[in-house]
């Protein structure tokens, strides 16, 4: 490039200046042939370290660190100093370092107040915009994600959304052989909690407990976890013991990394965040208490009167007041936003364990393994309680919403008091010493973990244990494969049940089918008995109406034949009377008279024999169709009692099958449920996995994305350091040539005075 560099400055020199127009337009195709090829990296060993080394490390080097910054090492620059972070990956602008020798900010770099060389600094803006690589090896990090972190409401008053998350992946991030519960939070405003394991930090639901989400902690273990106070936000603070430790913000909603605070060289062992999410405290083996800015990390207090590692910090509900503690007892209380002390607190005599606010910030409780709970007043820093909670020492203390404290103990147990010291509840079950506890208000429950990695949680109401939280959960795939299981067992159990179910009710369908057929032929059966009896009533009335008749005739012709005698012996005697009397007018007429009344009687009792014999005859035959018709009753009434009897068979036979199809209808039912329960596990496995699969393929999208845009800044980036570069050869030669035609004209003018001259 330099050749033809060289090449194009002659030219502007010999041609007149329309070349210019020329000189630009082989610039611009030179440049843009030049991108073709991958820009070159900008390290720091290759290109940094040497202009550091000599501009800056005669204050900030690996002996004398002023400002406690070493410049000439990589690690100790991304590290920062006494200030915080100085370098912003991909965000020179934002970047301390940057600010310092631009004289953005002060202290002024250099502090001779002149500015290192315009090129220098472009060289290092250039290096930090392309990611701040150590060498050419390295690969450039990915920029911190911007994220507004001012607050729009009370922290202090429920938001009008719950802060539950959204689909968050499922899968755990490692699998450890002895699972251990370094700490736990729950949501202030939401049935959610938190606890750490290595690398992961799990989110569980604390009305169902089950798994709400899995947040990766790649920094290491999460010593500390703090939701924000309107529980839209999750602190994680830890790192690796001896090694390394951040602060990570996590949206709750989204599972989504918003930023990480703090680099510290030891594992961050306790943290908070401010209520206006504007601060981040941070504390650890280095016994110093940092208040770091959420927006850019920079460091805002550093507090330095600790004797011991910090154990213990949180921020005051009201944003006021940080109260903090150490191995040695040592408990404090600050200004939030300066880091001024405001009291010393002395009382405890062995490590504080835990510090937590009431919710209207006017008491403190503090915890210590020398197995007290005390309670401090902000007015004057006085103690105004105390009391014995776990004889062989306190290993967590929170305040409730209401008031109420929990707390844990080496004894293995979890405790609820009232603000008097009185013990409302204990807490059982723990396998080993407690570690951590917490209390979900929006469920009311008791959390609490002990050293073997068991996570129990209680009804706070009334101690009844609830359940356990895995610290060690299985993987989607190992979930998946338990549910299919879980399905294959349910269909088995259900398979027959319906086979005998369905059996059972065909059974159950054709007693009934029985069953009506019977009730059907006892209807019958009346319905013939009633005409039965109707036959017999009419037989009844026509036999007593035959005989009634039948009698009547016989009685009148007894009555007949009794006078028939004395009929004829009173003719005999009047015939006789009349012999003697022939002319006797009377006796013949009494004879003639006597004679018809025989001859009547005679038609009379022959007429009556007639009927006598024709009523015996209709009496026999009512008799006859009485009897038949008695029979017929008989004979129907045994049918109808066969019918009833039927029928209150298959009435017992149908209820007791009835009763068969019920239970075995609940039964397969539960079946059936287990069924779709164990379908429904399977889909929302299968679901996850999907899920977690498209995830990670839209991840890698955006990876490639955010590559491909580094890239192309960096290549727009040469190419603009390939025009200013161009851009300054056609100024210099513009110059050279303004001197060219100055001097051109000196020496015309000189000619012109030489030959006036002559």
């Amino acid at each position: 490039m330099n050749c033809h560099l060289k090449r194009f400055t002659f030219q502007i020199v010999k041609f007149q200046p329309s070349a210019l127009a020329l000189f630009a337009c082989c610039v611009f195709t030179a440049v843009v042939s030049a991108d073709d090829k991958p820009p070159e990296k900008v390290t720091f060993d290759e290109h940094v370290k040497p202009l550091l080394v000599q501009r800056c490390s005669s204050c900030h080097n690996g002996q004398k660190r002023e400002g406690d910054l070493d410049v000439t090492n990589y690690t100790n620059l991304m590290q920062g100093g006494g200030s915080g972070t100085v370098i912003e990956p991909q965000d020179a602008a934002g970047s301390y370092l940057y600010q310092l020798i631009t004289h953005e900010e002060t202290p002024e770099m250099p502090p001779s107040g002149t500015k290192i060389p315009a090129p220098e600094i472009q060289l290092i803006a250039k290096w930090i915009d392309l990611g701040a690589l150590e060498n050419s090896g390295s690969v450039a990090a990915k920029a911190k994600p911007k994220f507004d972190m001012s607050m729009s409401a009370n922290p202090s008053v429920k938001p009008e959304v719950t802060p539950m998350p959204l689909r968050i992946s499922l899968e755990p991030i490692i699998k450890t052989t002895r699972p251990s519960v370094h700490a736990i939070a729950t949501s202030p405003w939401a049935p959610i909690t938190a606890i750490s394991s290595p690398q992961q930090i799990l989110l569980y639901n604390t009305q169902n407990l089950s798994l709400a989400g899995v947040l990766p902690f790649e920094e290491g273990v999460a010593h500390s976890l703090r939701f924000s106070r309107n529980g839209q936000l999750l602190l994680a603070g830890g790192g690796r013991d001896g090694a390394s430790g951040k602060t990570v913000l996590f949206n709750v909603l989204t599972g989504e990394r918003i930023t990480t605070v703090g680099d510290e060289l030891e594992a961050v062992l306790t943290s908070d965040i401010s209520p206006d999410h504007s601060l981040v405290a941070i504390g650890g083996p280095t016994k110093l208490v940092k208040v770091l800015s959420t927006s850019d990390g920079s460091l805002i207090a550093e507090i330095k009167k600790h004797t011991e590692w910090v154990t213990a910090l949180e921020f005051s509900p009201d944003g006021n007041f940080l109260a903090s503690g150490d191995r040695n007892g040592g408990l404090h209380v600050w200004e939030a936003d300066t880091g001024n002390e405001v009291f010393t607190l002395k009382a405890h005599s062995k490590s504080i364990t835990g510090v937590s606010w009431r919710a209207d910030s006017q008491i403190l409780s503090s915890a210590s393994e020398d197995g007290s709970i005390r309670l401090w007043e902000l007015n004057e820093g006085k103690q105004i309680k105390s009391w014995t909670a776990h004889g062989p020492g306190v290993t967590g203390v929170e305040f409730h919403r209401d008031g109420v404290i929990s707390s844990c103990g080496r004894d293995k147990v979890a405790k609820t008091w009232d603000q008097n010291g009185k013990m409302i509840r204990q807490f059982a079950g723990l396998a080993d010493v407690a570690v951590s506890v917490s209390h979900c208000d929006e469920s009311n429950r008791v959390l609490a973990s002990d050293w073997t990695g068991k996570l129990t949680v209680w009804n706070a109401v009334d101690g009844a244990a609830v359940g356990q939280l895995a610290s060690n959960p299985p993987t989607l795939s190992e979930r998946l494969t338990a549910s299919q299981k879980a399905l294959a067992v349910a269909n088995q159990k259900h398979a027959p049940l319906a086979k005998v179910l369905e059996a059972t009710k065909v059974s159950l369908n054709g007693m009934l089918g029985s069953l009506e057929q019977a009730k059907q032929a006892q209807v019958q059966a009346q319905a013939k008995l009633t005409k039965m009896k109707t036959d017999l009533s009419t037989a009844k009335t026509q036999f007593e109406s035959a005989s009634a008749t039948g009698a009547a005739y016989q009685t009148e012709l007894a009555q007949k034949s009794g006078a028939m005698p004395l009929i004829k012996e009173s003719l005999d005697k009047a015939n006789a009377a009349l012999a003697l009397l022939p002319d006797d007018a009377d006796l013949k007429a009494n004879v003639t008279s006597l004679n018809a009344k025989i001859q009547q009687l005679d038609s009379r009792t022959s007429e009556l024999n007639g009927l006598v014999t024709k009523a015996n005859e209709v009496t026999n035959a009512m008799k006859a169709q009485m009897e038949t018709a008695t029979n017929n009753v008989n004979s129907t009434q045994t049918e109808m009692q066969t019918a009833i009897a039927e029928v209150t068979k298959l009435k017992v036979d149908v209820e007791s099958t009835q009763k068969k199809v019920d239970v075995g209808s609940k039964i397969t039912a539960a079946a059936m449920a287990d069924v779709q329960q164990a379908t429904q596990q399977v889909n929302y496995w299968n679901s996850n996995l999907s899920f977690v699969a498209e995830m990670k393929l839209i991840q890698a999208e955006i990876l490639s994305v955010e590559s491909d845009i580094a890239a192309k800044k960096s290549a727009a980036d040469a190419a603009n350091s390939k025009l200013s570069e161009a851009q300054k050869i056609a100024n210099d030669a513009m110059k050279q040539k303004s001197e060219a035609d100055a001097k051109a004209k000196a020496l015309k003018d000189r000619m012109s005075k030489l030959r006036r001259s002559l």
